[in-house]
């Protein structure tokens, strides 16, 4: 059998057709023909056993009626998340039960089922339990174990009752799990009310990223910085010399917190027993040793046994020498 191109027909025989409504037969007929006519069908059949005019279904999915009349007309179709609300608005079935429908829409339908399934495994609940807590009728979870349509507003009661991210009950897209629920309890961490802390003394940074600092006792020293802390015995070191660049400036404050707890990850003051001072960012502690990364790539890493450590203090911060002002 020959098989000729559109492109090449003779010109007076070509005529154009959008290339999504076209569909070629894997059996090799000779010709093109539409996909999915009976969707327009499908939609006219439903809206009428509803008994709803082209204007109230448009209205009830948030769309015009010549929206709902290029459907029917078979000019456009709507989308999957639009054919679940019109089976939902009219109780007419999903379109995978007709005969002849596109293979897509019936897999969607099918894995509505498995999303419902899926988050009753996971919740421990039958359809029941599952729907008294969203606060359903519970032939509406029976029918989505049917492929029948979630709509948007179940999707949301689904969020907020059990935390699955409402786009992912819908059309399973996007993490399974909501990041925020807006039922959630706001509790925000405090900062503390500002306080002027006392500049505790100089810290030389000299070589191998340590320092040579000059303490003063807690609320006396040279000046003060503003900062947000709850911690009543925070106090401050400026910084003198640029080995701890780019993290610390000449010039620039440390903020200690003595009383904040650390974990590894956290920049911390160690003060070790032979006088010596740094800045460093806490790896891990084994074995009785802390293991100390530079924030200067330069100077390496730094193990210390804990016997020969004076104190560990949590970094809360660097301020600026715009912060600092006297006495």
């Amino acid at each position: 059998m020959w098989r000729l191109a559109m492109s090449e027909l003779p010109a007076k025989y070509r005529f154009c057709r959008l290339e999504s409504k076209e569909k070629r037969d894997p059996l090799g007929l000779d010709f093109v023909y539409p996909p999915r006519m009976e969707m327009r069908n499908w939609i006219r059949s439903a809206r009428k056993k509803a008994d709803l005019t082209q204007e109230q279904l448009g209205e009830k999915l948030g769309v015009t009626k010549g929206n709902v009349s290029a459907w029917e007309n078979g000019r456009h179709e709507p989308s999957y998340a639009q054919i679940q609300e019109i089976s939902v608005i009219t109780k007419y079935p999903m379109p995978d039960s007709q005969p002849g429908i596109s293979p897509t829409v019936a897999l969607e339908s099918k894995d509505v089922a498995e999303r419902v399934q899926e988050m009753l495994t996971e919740t421990g609940m039958d359809a029941a339990a599952f729907a008294a807590k969203v606060q359903i009728p519970l032939e509406r979870v029976e029918s989505w174990l049917k492929g029948s349509a979630i709509t948007v507003a179940d999707a949301v009661a689904i969020q907020n009752a059990f935390g699955y991210n409402s786009a992912w009950v819908l059309a399973r897209v996007g993490e399974k799990k909501a990041a925020i629920q807006y039922n959630d309890e706001y509790r925000p961490k405090a900062l503390g009310k500002r306080k002027a802390l006392a500049v505790k003394g100089m810290a030389q940074l000299g070589d191998n990223g340590f320092w040579a600092a000059l303490e003063y006792p807690v609320g006396h020293g040279d000046g003060y910085i503003d900062w947000p802390t709850s911690d009543p015995n925070a106090y401050a070191i400026e910084c003198s010399g640029d080995s701890m660049r780019p993290r610390i400036k000449h010039g620039e404050f440390v903020i200690i917190e003595p009383n904040h707890p650390f974990q590894p990850g956290d920049e911390v003051l160690v003060a070790s027993k032979d006088g010596r001072v740094m800045v460093k960012e806490l790896a891990y502690k084994a074995a009785g040793r802390y293991h100390l990364l530079s924030v200067n790539e330069a100077h390496g890493k730094v193990t210390l046994e804990e016997a020969d450590i004076d104190h560990i203090h949590y970094v809360a911060g660097i301020a600026k020498p715009s912060m600092w002002r006297p006495d």
